[in-house]
C-alpha cells in the first residue's frame, strides 16, 4: 500500500535553470523507475518498454521551453501527475489516453474481437 504523502513534494520554485534541470531529470527518473508498477497497477495491455518510450516522448516534447516560470509550472504538473499515478488515483481510461496514437495499441484494437465482429469477420 502506498501512503498518499509518500511522493508528495512541497511547492517550491526553482530559481535557476541548472536547479530546474536537476529537478526535471529526477522526476524523469522517478517516472522511469515506476513504469513497470504503472503497467501492473493499471493492468495495461502495453509492454513496459512502450510506457518508457511514451514517458520519454512527453518529456522531450517540452525540452526546448526556456522560460523558467513555465518550467516551474510544468514541473509541478508533472509531479502531481506522478503522484496521482503512483497512488492509483487515476482510472485505466485516464492512463490509456496517453497511448491513443501508439501503433501497438492501435494494432491490438483493430484485431480485437469487437472490431472483427463489427466488420463481419469470422
Amino acid at each position: 500500500m502506498t501512503l498518499p504523502t509518500a511522493f508528495a513534494e512541497t511547492t517550491r520554485f526553482s530559481t535557476s535553470h541548472a536547479e530546474m534541470r536537476i529537478r526535471m531529470l529526477n522526476l524523469y527518473r522517478r517516472y522511469i523507475r515506476h513504469s513497470r508498477e504503472f503497467v501492473n497497477n493499471y493492468d495495461l495491455d502495453i509492454p513496459t518498454s512502450e510506457v518508457k518510450t511514451k514517458i520519454r516522448q512527453e518529456f522531450e516534447k517540452h525540452r526546448h521551453v526556456n522560460d523558467l516560470a513555465v518550467q516551474n509550472v510544468m514541473y509541478m504538473k508533472g509531479q502531481m501527475e506522478f503522484q496521482e499515478l503512483v497512488n492509483f488515483w487515476k482510472q485505466k481510461c485516464h492512463v490509456m489516453k496517453y497511448f491513443e496514437n501508439f501503433d501497438y495499441y492501435d494494432k491490438a484494437a483493430k484485431n480485437s474481437f469487437v472490431q472483427r465482429f463489427l466488420k463481419g469477420a469470422d
